[in-house]
């Protein structure tokens, strides 16, 4: 009798346009068994003058070796030494011209060794390969016309996967490979090839069940928000339900997993709800809050219930398991992705545009501006595209910034779907500027923005030009070490710094000399308490200016080098933040030091916006766990940009006041510094020289 009857709801996903194929994946249309028989409508190294110890070759489901029901390809006695292949095995055939969709495909197969053959490390590749048209496909006669790294051929998409592979076990492998690398119109080839990771030569590698399907998206980790799941997800219509009829059941394992494992239940990642109390009847597992994974398209998923009882000792033993059943995902309606770029900053009187780089089954679009209520876009002299999939905004003003999103219908149906994220347009512009000029009752203005800045504790403007000006008054800060610290300037406007990128900017006279003197001194500090703000400070004991951005606890810093010269000159000390690439390539929020128009380091930082900021303080600290003392000294043209400006944009405003200073080295894109004997940016002759002097000196020294 069953213990458990399992109840299946449908999970709706997506569908997409299909153009490309495989014929004879399952390898029945051959008719001729013998080994060394060319494999129909598949390019191999073999046929009739090859021999079976290389080539792959056709195996009929007759013969005794053959660990599948069906027909197949064993790809030979002797493997590849790496999972390029190539010098031993390999298949490939054409599977279409591209027409641009979809972004994605999934490949799978069947594979596993020959029965009675020794088991090991064996591996199989996955390649999309794209033609140019120059290479010519062919068998054997006389050479091997291979198809990879050939001229013409560009690798498209690859996947590769080494297993411990036993004797007449079949494995089941999904590749899911990115094709947007492709050039629409140019033919895709698949390929595929067996390896042996330590360089052995016997294989006997038997493969199957070749089958292609489209992948909607590609599937990325979570915290890179690149993972997409169904506009349905929510629904109770996604959730599993079982009933239990066996009253002595009193808890259940639900596994669930995208891949059909004969040791399901052995599987850690398949595990989605472990000794999960139940009663007789209907019980309901919830994907959206109960699922470990996001839900992928187009894909079959698999899950059944294990169910225990209790084993007296108020622990529980097995007791029977369901079926394993499963479902494929489809998509209910349109799906648009993000609006490409998230945020876009462009000058006054350009044009800005955001699109949507992919969707589907959508086939009308309608772009809006986010407000109370939102607006419905109109093309004219403000805007084109708004029924397309791409949005031009036209000669953008301060009056166009704001929130976008596009929403998207499936006119089949008349079901709608907005973008998962909108975006976000701002004009570049300098947003708070404090000139130190003036002040009146207190306060000290900002040109620019109206965010005027209180003077605390006896902190002056000292209007006018005198000895110290480098471009007449100032903000005069009086705080010595070894007296009470009470000078700063306060900004009551929590908003002054929240822009996603930032360009913090301003002239310096510190008058501490105590280099040994190790606490931060803020010039500007903005945030709410220990947990989140940043700051930009000068290290007397390093002379050097740094910035430290702490959220939720979690701190960033980036440095900056210099000397700075206590006392005796005015600095330029400038704060830029913005994303940019690491040196994997990967997209990282990073914060720059510039001291006196050069370069100096970067680390890094969050978004000033993503930091809550009621306080704004220049010259004193928010975060007074340490101590830190207030500023001691003069400060003058604090500027706030809501853009990153460049090393070449810093380096000129530097020279426009210092117009002695002739050149300044953009050390952030110098990386010749080696070389350059005598630092003047350059490598040239003088260079050369002491190079040359040099040139096959000696240092070694030998064993004797």
């Amino acid at each position: 009798m069953k213990k458990i009857v399992c109840i299946l709801i449908c999970l709706c996903m997506a569908s997409v346009a299909w153009a490309l194929s495989i014929t004879n994946g399952d390898f029945e249309y051959q008719t001729d068994s013998s080994y060394n028989v060319d494999i129909a409508y598949w390019y191999d190294y073999g046929g009739p003058d090859i021999g079976v110890d290389q080539g792959p070759f056709f195996l009929a489901a007759t013969i005794g070796s053959n660990i599948f029901d069906s027909k197949c390809v064993y790809m030979g006695k002797e493997a590849n030494t790496n999972e390029d292949g190539g010098n031993h095995t390999y298949v490939y055939q054409s599977i279409g011209i591209y027409d641009g969709t979809p972004p994605a495909v999934e490949v799978e197969l069947d594979w596993g060794l020959a029965s009675g053959k020794a088991g090991g490390d064996m591996g199989v590749t996955v390649m999309i390969l794209e033609s140019d048209g120059t290479f010519v496909p062919g068998e054997w006669d006389g050479a091997a016309h291979e198809i990879y790294g050939k001229e013409g051929i560009t690798e498209i998409g690859r996947g590769s996967v080494l297993r411990y592979a036993s004797p007449g076990v079949v494995m089941h492998e999904r590749f899911q490979l990115d094709i947007t690398g492709a050039t629409i119109g140019n033919e895709l080839f698949l390929r595929f090839n067996n390896y042996e990771a330590e360089g052995g030569v016997v294989a006997y590698v038997q493969v199957d069940n070749v089958t292609i399907s489209p992948a909607a998206v590609l599937q990325e980790s979570p915290e890179n928000g690149a993972t997409y799941v169904a506009t349905e997800r929510t629904s109770s219509e996604n959730d599993l339900v079982f009933n239990i009829v066996d009253p002595d059941i009193i808890s259940v394992d639900v596994l669930f997993g995208p891949e059909n494992e004969p040791n399901l239940s052995t599987k850690p990642q398949f595990k989605i709800v472990e000794d999960r109390s139940v009663t007789p009847g209907l019980n309901t597992v919830t994907l959206e809050t109960e699922l470990t994974e996001d839900l992928k398209w187009s894909t079959e998923y698999f899950w059944k219930i294990l169910a225990y009882e209790s084993d007296g000792l108020g622990g529980r033993t097995f007791r029977s398991e369901s079926l394993l059943r499963s479902f494929t995902t489809i998509q209910k309606g349109p799906l648009l992705f993000g609006v490409t770029p998230n945020v876009a900053g462009v000058w006054p009187g350009e044009n800005a545009v955001f699109s949507v780089p992919f969707s589907s089954k959508a086939d009308t679009f309608q772009w809006y501006k986010e407000g109370d209520p939102d607006e419905e876009l109109m093309n004219g002299a403000d805007y084109a595209g708004v029924d397309s999939n791409s949005l031009t905004v036209l000669d953008v003003q301060v009056a166009d910034e704001g929130t976008y999103y596009c929403v998207g219908t499936e006119t089949a149906t008349g079901l709608t779907a907005e973008t998962l994220s909108p975006g976000v347009l701002f004009v570049k512009e300098l947003k708070a500027y404090y000139p130190f000029e003036t002040s009146a009752g207190g306060y000290t203005p900002d040109i620019i923005g109206g965010k005027d800045a209180q003077l605390m504790g006896g902190a002056s403007v000292v209007e006018g030009t005198n000895p110290d000006s480098i471009f007449g008054g100032y903000l005069s800060l009086n705080n010595p070490r070894g007296e009470t610290h009470t000078q700063y300037a306060s900004i009551a406007d929590a908003l002054v710094v929240n822009y996603p990128d930032i360009t913090i900017s301003c002239w310096v006279k510190p008058t501490i000399l105590d280099l040994d003197f190790e606490r931060h001194a803020r010039i500007f500090d903005f945030g709410q308490d220990a947990e989140n703000y940043f700051y930009l400070t000068l290290l007397h004991n390093t002379n050097e200016a740094y910035c430290e951005m702490i959220r939720d606890g979690d701190g960033r810093d980036t440095a900056g080098a210099g000397e700075i010269g206590y006392g005796t000159k005015w600095l330029y000390v400038v704060l830029t933040i913005a994303d940019g690439p690491d040196e994997e390539g990967d997209t990282t929020t990073f914060g720059k030091i510039y001291i006196n128009g050069r370069y100096g380091g970067r680390d890094g930082l969050y978004h000033p916006s993503d930091i809550t900021k009621p306080l704004n303080y220049i010259g004193k600290a928010i975060n007074t766990t340490d101590s830190p003392p207030n500023f001691d000294g003069l400060i003058d043209e604090l500027k706030i940009y809501n853009y990153a400006k460049t090393a070449e944009e810093i380096a000129r405003e530097y020279m426009d006041v210092m117009t002695s200073v002739a050149f300044i080295c953009d050390m952030e894109a110098y990386d010749l510094a080696d070389w350059d004997y005598d630092s003047n940016c350059r490598i040239d002759l003088a260079d050369l020289v002491e190079i040359t002097e040099r040139w096959l000196q000696n240092y070694l020294v030998y064993f004797d």
